[in-house]
């Protein structure tokens, strides 16, 4: 069945596309695999892509910033090698190269720029009073990575009620294996499409 979408509905996340997270001289993104998957797949070409269709068919590009300092988190968790190795606080920081969006997807004047603290994009963002204040009642999911914060995102819209539409050529894991398992995962819960199907959807 074709992919169907109400323009005044529906917004774009563009999900942790910072450069610690993407960039190539980022040691992180290389550590985590990132930056290698997104030169070898071209994502952040095809979700450019998806950018510009979204702003010249109405539908809002909303761009959620991880900053380990935004809103009101009581506690962070101590467990597992992901988060000892934020723990220092450094990582995507506001103000500074690492945190600042990935040159190509940088967002345009007058876009909405939400920051949260962890996983999902609705935690400590105020994201959800951004999307319920302009009637939006589905969301394209991109960015990185598809098994942390697009899925964490997901789950999280879901329980809101929220209707999910999963750009999965926008999002990359550390490894393509891992990508493909989640959005296996991810496929009963939303619907699953390319860029090209998303922007041919819009037209």
């Amino acid at each position: 069945m074709a992919l169907t979408i109400d323009k005044s509905k529906t917004a774009l996340l563009v999900m942790d596309v910072q450069n610690d997270i993407t960039h190539p001289d980022s040691p992180m993104a290389q550590a985590l695999g990132f930056a290698g998957m997104i030169q070898q797949t071209g994502m952040l070409n095809k979700l450019r892509g998806l950018m510009d269709a979204c702003r010249a068919n109405g539908v809002p590009v909303i761009h959620v910033l991880i900053d380990l300092e935004a809103g009101v988190q009581p506690r962070w968790p101590h467990r597992g090698a992901f988060f000892q190795m934020v723990s220092g606080g450094n990582v995507c920081k506001r103000g500074t190269w690492g945190g600042d969006p990935a040159d190509l997807v940088k967002p345009l004047p007058g876009e909405i720029v939400v920051y949260k603290c962890i996983f999902s994009a609705f935690v400590s963002s105020g994201l959800q009073e951004v999307l319920d204040s302009r009637g939006i009642t589905d969301v394209i999911l991109s960015g990185v990575s598809t098994d942390a914060v697009v899925e964490s995102t997901h789950w999280d819209a879901c329980d809101r009620g929220y209707s999910n539409i999963l750009a999965e050529d926008c999002c990359v894991c550390a490894t393509q294996e891992a990508h493909d398992i989640t959005v296996q995962r991810m496929a009963g819960r939303c619907d699953v499409a390319k860029a090209a199907d998303i922007i041919a959807a819009l037209g």
